[in-house]
This record gives structure tokens, sequence and C-alpha cells, in this order.
């Protein structure tokens, strides 16, 4: 309890410094998930590959969430449910899947 409670004042005083959308949107929300969010990336990347078509696809979901469209296993949707969609404008929901894919991806950076 006393972590979680220090992670969320962490949180909490790096979105008033000037977090990012991402930071400010995803992040929170998902810190309470089973499943930690680079875990959603892997599964977008194993699906749609190319930088393009993960970020199109994880666009397309958060403006528009359905059941069909989600990579959640079934158990994850029937303990969380299906997202309310992104309210926030297209332009800062670019800007969040931009730095989640700078911050989780791993091409470019294998050697």
């Amino acid at each position: 309890m006393r972590t979680r409670f220090v992670v969320g004042l962490m949180l909490a005083l790096h979105v008033s410094l000037g977090a990012t959308v991402y930071e400010k949107e995803c992040v929170g929300c998902h810190q309470d998930l089973d499943v930690g969010i680079d875990k959603f990336f892997y599964r977008y990347v194993l699906v749609f590959s190319s930088e393009v078509s993960v970020k199109a696809a994880l666009k397309d979901y958060l403006m528009h969430p359905m059941k069909e469209k989600t990579l959640l296993p079934e158990g994850l949707v029937e303990k969380y449910g299906i997202k309310a969609p992104w309210t926030l404008g297209e332009a800062a929901l670019e800007e969040a899947i931009d730095t989640y894919w700078e911050t989780y991806t791993f091409m470019g950076r294998l050697k």
C-alpha cells in the first residue's frame, strides 16, 4: 500500500513538473493493471510489425475501442472491460503514441 502511495505521489509531482501527455494520460491508469504497459506494446509489435502499422492500430483502438479490436487477453477484458474512447483530441493522442513508441521500441537499438 505504501509503495502505491509513493509511486502515486511521484507521478503527481512529475505531472505537475511538465510530464508528457503519455505520462499524464496513460501511465497512471496502466500502473494498476496485472500486465505492464510494455506488454501491450510488445503485443502490438507482434501483430502489426511496423512503426506505422502499430501507431495506426493504437490510434484506431484508442479513438474507437471495441472488444473486436482489442489485443488484450480475454481474462483482462473480463476483469477490466474495454476502455472509454480517447477524448483529448488527435494531436494529443498522436503525441502520446509517439512517446509510447519511443519508450518501448527496440527497433534500431539491437546490436
